[in-house]
């Protein structure tokens, strides 16, 4: 049986083991057992809270200021820019060559989509045009103006490419095609052009004064049977008379040839955009003619 060790003897084997001078002074306070370290803190993982992001009001002076900041870069894109009219606006009494057109905002853009019927169209249309084109109202617009500023807002707006689904003439297969609408040719009118214009009739040997169709007469376009009916109303004068009944029972009772032939002096125009256009068909490869259509790509981006 081994005999008890002392207190001092356990201390001096401690010190031996812990690398120490047994012979150095001991002292016993040091000697008692470490505390046993607490465990660390557990750490939640929750997420933090988010603070609420701090919001500017907008009082009503500085409304218009604040929006100006944020569509800063939009004002370049929606600028002014001056085009020349077909017409160079000799077509008009007072009218520049020029006009300035903008493109579409997002909330105009909505009006288009909107349309349910043609006589909405013809309201949002002529709000469009009234909104984006100055310089020029759109009920005095010549048809060959109107449908050149409208490609050109078009362009402007959603992209210079236009996409067109032509019918082949030969084998009537649907072919896609791409236009750019900045290279479609536009006539200008020449120097000596002025309106209104005077024809002689060819039966009758009157002559009729007579002025081009403006947007406001599109109604009366949309038939020959209805244009027929309303040649009148483009006529200034037929021979020396200018009454309106008059005009109209001179319409009546003249020629079929004298008719034909007004309605196609009215009609007919050598300026404006030439939609008339040929393509090779991708399926049988024959070169067919087409005429460049508004479809329902035209307001929207190709």
């Amino acid at each position: 049986m081994s005999e008890e060790k002392s207190l001092i003897d356990l201390a001096r084997t401690h010190m031996e083991k812990a690398g120490l001078d047994p012979n150095s002074s001991v002292d016993l306070e040091n000697l008692k057992p470490e505390p046993t370290p607490e465990p660390p803190a557990k750490v939640s993982t929750a997420p933090a809270p988010v603070s609420e992001a701090k919001t500017v009001d907008v009082v009503d002076t500085t409304y218009a200021e604040a929006l100006k900041s944020l569509l800063v870069n939009v004002e370049t894109t929606q600028a002014w820019r001056r085009v020349s009219l077909p017409s160079r606006g000799k077509a008009y009494i007072q009218c520049e060559e020029f006009v300035e057109i903008r493109p579409f905002t997002f909330a105009e853009e909505r009006k288009l989509r909107s349309m349910k019927n043609a006589k909405d169209g013809e309201e949002i249309i002529r709000s469009l045009f009234n909104a984006c084109v100055r310089g020029l109202d759109h009920d005095s617009m010549t048809l060959f103006d109107k449908n050149y500023l409208l490609f050109k807002l078009r362009e402007i707006s959603y992209g210079d490419e236009y996409t067109i689904e032509p019918e082949c003439q030969h084998c009537s297969a649907q072919n896609k095609l791409s236009v750019l609408i900045s290279e479609v040719p536009v006539n200008y009118v020449p120097d000596d052009y002025t309106e209104p214009f005077k024809v002689v009739l060819p039966d009758s040997q009157q002559e009729v004064t007579f002025v081009s169709p403006r947007s406001k007469d599109e109604f009366y376009m949309q038939s020959i049977d209805k244009l027929t009916d309303n040649l009148w109303r483009f006529m200034v004068s037929v021979g020396k008379y200018t009454d309106e009944k008059l005009k109209k029972a001179f319409i009546e009772n003249t020629t079929v040839k004298d008719v034909a032939f007004l309605r196609e002096k009215i009609v007919s125009s050598d300026y404006g955009m030439q939609l008339d256009m040929s393509f090779t068909c991708a399926n049988c490869d024959e070169v067919s003619k087409a005429v460049i259509p508004l479809n329902e790509y035209f307001f929207s981006v190709s």
